[in-house]
């Protein structure tokens, strides 16, 4: 097998024997292995996993090799080429990172080894080779964590396999536990004192699951149990939960923890996949503060699969053209249409719509969200360009600006070479930044926002009233128009309360020389009570809802 070949092989269930076979003509030895879980693997005939020895039972030994070659070649996705030596003997092994994709649609990374034996003796037989130590010393460091004593991830996956192949007939759970901004609590108190946490949480769960379990430190903050399924486990865990808060007797800190359970309905999965799925659960709950343990759910598993589709798929959805504007007007007081507000959605090639609530979040935590804003600026962009020489060239377009943005785009320089590529005067183009974005002090987006200003961009804040430093950030950014968000108010029982605010807010805009547009409108009373109020733009389902461009063009028509 050539270096030049691809790192990492992509298997149906399908045709991954058929290949294993052809392999074989060439090899002593070829065989899957999983390299977490130390252990053979089958595809089976309908297209599952199934597990079969421990795989240095190959060279006779008790456990597994310290630097074992298909270890290093899962944790970095390359491949591996080497030469074993045991008992006097010497072993060349090849081992190739694969991806499986199961009858299930689960898919499955495992490796292929590829063996061949010698029958030369080493240095005429005697033990002497260097790297024999480090095969027949004690397996214990490979499989237990230094710092708290209990299991590490790969021990973890051996014993709990063990465990499931000797009592078939037991029903286990697979718990995951995550300490809420472990990096804060070391940045507060220590490293030290982190360690001591660490400890203190190893202790505990050992405490708690003595009984037929296995606990493991998998992570930096992160454990791992796998124990029989009892009644007494909810109590048990938020037990657990409370002496671990005690851990820290802080005013400044307190030391929450999530927890995640997977009932364990399949055997046969590998142990990694359990333990995904039991985070899967956690991960449910990691920003709530008051739900503290999850049960995993075939839902959640949808879920994630459907996130990693969209994640895959991206880059070729966003090249074919699948990611389209809407535009939702931007009314004045006249009634007539000034602008609008870009809004990105998602057409599949069948003509389905999928909601942006289906994507945007996913987008936004994979830090793609960059690339798909910066697309639909283009969009808007190109829009306008088009409209050059028309009855719509005086309309401008807003574009949203993420608060991830920042972090990956010169913003600034992005809208100035747009408007110089599609020849367009920056007016045309409004840079809506919410308010999230603004005052964000890690960033420091003041001097990006007055760059665009000084460019003559019009920037908009979004979203004001959602956030919770609104009036402070207002005394030190001077933008030029105020988006006024009407859901901020629309939850309120007391309506006489929310027109003052909004009046207030209104009056402040107009001294501050801001513009103010609000959005949300979405009936004729709503309207008439905004602009006594002194509001002069709107924006709402009162109006239009988000609309294909052909479509508003159509609008503006019939308004004028």
């Amino acid at each position: 097998m050539e270096s030049g070949l691809k790192q990492v092989l992509d298997y149906t269930w399908k045709d991954v024997n058929s290949s294993l076979d052809t392999m074989r003509t060439m090899f002593d030895l070829v065989r899957l292995v999983d390299a977490e879980e130390c252990r053979e693997v089958f595809v089976s005939k309908d297209g599952m996993i199934e597990f079969g020895r421990e795989c240095y039972a190959v060279w006779n030994a008790d456990h597994r090799c310290a630097n074992c070659t298909s270890f290093q070649a899962c944790h970095t996705n390359t491949r591996k080429n080497r030469t074993e030596y045991f008992d006097g003997k010497a072993y060349q092994i090849q081992s190739v990172p694969v991806r499986i994709a199961l009858a299930d649609d689960t898919v499955y990374s495992c490796n292929i080894e590829l063996i061949n034996f010698s029958n030369l003796l080493v240095n005429g037989g005697d033990k002497v080779n260097p790297e024999k130590d480090e095969w027949e010393t004690s397996g214990y460091l490979a499989t237990h964590d230094k710092l708290t004593g209990i299991l590490n991830w790969d021990g973890f996956c051996r014993k709990v396999r063990e465990m499931l192949s000797e009592n078939p007939d037991v029903t286990y759970m697979i718990l995951s536990a995550n300490i809420r901004n472990f990096k804060l609590l070391n940045n507060l108190f220590g490293r030290n004192t982190g360690d001591e946490v660490l400890v203190g949480i190893a202790d505990i769960l050992s405490d708690l699951f003595a009984d037929k379990s296995v606990c493991a430190r998998t992570g930096s903050d992160i454990f791992a149990v796998c124990t029989p399924k009892r009644e007494e486990h909810r109590r048990l865990l938020f037990e657990g939960v409370k002496r671990i808060k005690a851990l820290i007797n802080s005013p400044s800190y307190h030391l929450n923890i999530h927890i995640g359970a997977y009932e364990v309905d399949n055997v046969n999965l590998p142990v990694s996949i359990m333990f995904d799925r039991s985070y899967m659960a956690l991960q449910s709950i990691r920003h709530n503060r008051d739900k503290v343990i999850a049960l995993f759910d075939n839902s959640m598993l949808e879920n994630a699969l459907h996130e990693q589709k969209v994640i895959s798929d991206f880059e070729h959805n966003l090249k074919s053209g699948q990611f389209i504007i809407y535009l939702q007007p931007q009314v004045n007081k006249d009634g007539k249409i000034e602008g609008a507000e870009c809004l990105v959605r998602w057409l599949l090639p069948n003509g389905t719509m999928v909601p942006p609530f289906e994507f945007i979040g996913i987008l936004e935590q994979s830090d793609l969200i960059a690339k798909l804003d910066e697309y639909v600026w283009e969009l808007a962009a190109s829009q306008l360009h088009s409209w050059k020489g028309t009855e719509f060239e005086n309309m401008y377009l807003s574009v949203n600006v993420s608060p991830r943005d920042f972090y990956y785009i010169d913003v600034a320089e992005t809208f100035r070479k747009l408007c110089e590529q599609y020849e367009i005067a920056p007016e045309m183009l409004h840079v809506e930044i919410t308010e999230t974005a603004v005052a964000d002090e890690t960033q420091n987006n003041k001097p990006t926002i007055s760059l665009l200003q000084e460019r003559g961009f019009v920037v908009e804040i979004d979203d004001f009233g959602k956030g919770s430093s609104s009036l402070s950030m207002l005394k030190d950014i001077k933008a030029d128009v105020l988006k006024i968000d009407m859901g901020f108010l629309r939850q309120s029982e007391n309506t006489k309360r929310g027109n003052i605010i909004l009046q207030s807010v209104i009056d402040m805009a107009k001294r501050l020389n801001m513009g103010v547009i609000t959005e949300g409108v979405e009936t004729e009373g709503q309207l008439k009570n905004l602009t006594s109020f002194g509001c002069n733009m709107f924006q709402g389902y009162y109006f239009s809802k988000p609309i294909p461009v052909a479509a508003f063009e159509k609008l503006v028509k019939e308004r004028e």
